[in-house]
């Protein structure tokens, strides 16, 4: 068993777009395939897992010769691939309910593969853990190994400013050095409020009433930016954020976390952004209780 960081462990899902490629064979698909697991063998540090890959449905559905390749190809990944690295089967199981438009995983997509993916990963590789804040220490310490840049890592506290877009109850409260956001909420209201965790505070917002029209949004940020002198080129920051939703009925079209970084680009000021999801994920209505952690992507100060 290795002891590894999640950056040195890689997912080959499948064979990718080979299969819709004018002239390319399943030979030739199979050949690209070891040439990737070939390379990582020969990288020390560097480790892969390799997937079946999915069935595709609806208008993304393949039929006849492609179909058939496609199980050679899953059933190849099983046998024979194994052989030299973890594999995972992400095929049986995999329905068109877990998909976007047929082809691309949706929230239940990425839960189940997930669900397949994570016991090959504890069975072969150690992980040394990242974990969250567990209390209200300085933004920034040599003796805290992975950092925290919020200023108010328990979000504890009853400062936060709720503005009227958010629609928010009366009574209502938000953490300290937070602000709220909301637009097109019209026939929702809010209740924002904490709750006891298992380190510091929990934040929850209770969602009422039925919206007047599709687009509405409640973005909770920091007051100010976190300016990190402490910070040095090459160091690399994300956003892990844990969250739980807990309803009746699928009506929240995403839950994203965002890290935006503020720069001077050629004299002029940039914002980039690090997001949870993507295009494939957001137009999906997420399930009504789901509870796990959102973890952006990784932004390499410069």
């Amino acid at each position: 068993m290795a002891a590894v960081i999640s950056s040195t462990v890689w997912m080959l899902p499948s064979r990718t777009n080979d299969s819709t490629t004018a002239g390319m064979k399943l030979a030739d698909s199979k050949a690209n395939v070891m040439k990737i697991v070939m390379a990582f063998l020969n990288t020390p540090g560097k480790y892969l897992i390799v997937g079946t890959g999915t069935p595709r449905f609806g208008s993304k559905a393949l039929t006849g010769q492609a179909l058939a390749d496609a199980i050679t190809y899953k059933d190849w990944v099983l046998s024979y691939v194994s052989q030299f690295v973890p594999v995972v089967n992400i095929w049986d199981g995999f329905t068109e309910a877990m998909t976007v438009e047929g082809l691309h995983p949706n929230i239940l997509g990425a839960d189940f593969i997930s669900s397949r993916v994570v016991p090959i990963i504890t069975a072969n590789f150690e992980f040394p853990g990242i974990p969250l804040p567990t209390d209200a220490g300085d933004v920034y310490s040599a003796i805290r190994p992975f950092g925290c840049l919020n200023a108010n890592p328990l979000l504890a506290g009853t400062g936060g400013s709720l503005p009227a877009g958010v629609n928010a109850a009366a009574g209502s409260v938000l953490a300290d050095g937070y602000k709220a956001l909301g637009s097109g909420l019209a026939g929702i209201t809010t209740r924002w409020f904490e709750e006891p965790a298992a380190y510091g505070e929990a934040r929850c917002i209770e969602l009422r009433g039925k919206m007047a029209a599709a687009g509405g949004y409640i973005y909770m940020q920091p007051t100010a930016n976190v300016i990190q002198t402490n910070l040095a080129a090459g160091d690399v920051i994300e956003m892990v954020p844990a969250v739980e939703i807990m309803g009746s009925s699928r009506g929240i079209l995403a839950w994203e976390a965002e890290l935006t970084i503020t720069k001077t680009v050629s004299g002029a000021s940039s914002t980039f952004y690090y997001r949870s999801m993507d295009k494939y994920q957001e137009p999906f209505t997420m399930p009504a209780s789901f509870a796990g952690a959102l973890e952006t992507q990784r932004g390499t100060i410069d």
